[in-house]
C-alpha cells in the first residue's frame, strides 16, 4: 500500500501531527477543586476553552474518571486527543450511582452525594448544560 496515494491516511496523520505539535502534547490547563459539603462532594472545574461536549464524567464504585479529548474532524476515524486526565478516588460511602453533572460558564460541576453505593460497573455521567 503506497501511503502517498491515500488521501485519508495522510489527511489522519497530519491532523494528528498537527494537533499534537500545537497542544503542548495534549494537556490544557485546568483548575481542579474537590469541596467537602454536609450532604457529599462537590467537584469544581475550570475548564476555560474546553467545550461541553469534549468532556466525559465515568464513575465507578470507588472512583470518578473526568477527562476531556479533541475528536478528529471527521467523526469515522475515531482520533480522539486528551486535553486533561483526572481520576478522584471515593471513599466507600460516597454514592456514584447518584452523580450529578452540569456545565455552565466553561465550568463543570459534579456533585457526589453521600448513601448506599450500589454501583457494580462503569457509567458515563450525562453533563447538563445551562
Amino acid at each position: 500500500m503506497n501511503l502517498l496515494k491515500n488521501k485519508d491516511v495522510l489527511r489522519s496523520l497530519l491532523f494528528q501531527g498537527d494537533q499534537l505539535n500545537t497542544l503542548a502534547g495534549g494537556v490544557a490547563k485546568i483548575d481542579f477543586n474537590i469541596e467537602n459539603q454536609p450532604d457529599g462532594f462537590l467537584i469544581v472545574v475550570n475548564a476555560p476553552g474546553i467545550e461541553a461536549e469534549q468532556l466525559k464524567v465515568i464513575s465507578d464504585q470507588s472512583s470518578l474518571q473526568v477527562f476531556a479529548t479533541l475528536n478528529h474532524p471527521a467523526e469515522n476515524h475515531g482520533v480522539m486527543i486528551p486535553l486533561f486526565y483526572r481520576k478522584v478516588q471515593l471513599p466507600a460511602f460516597a454514592n456514584t450511582d447518584e452523580v450529578d453533572a452540569v456545565h455552565h460558564d466553561n465550568r463543570l460541576e459534579i456533585f457526589v452525594p453521600i448513601g448506599k453505593n450500589s454501583a457494580s460497573s462503569k457509567k458515563e455521567i450525562n453533563i447538563k448544560q445551562i
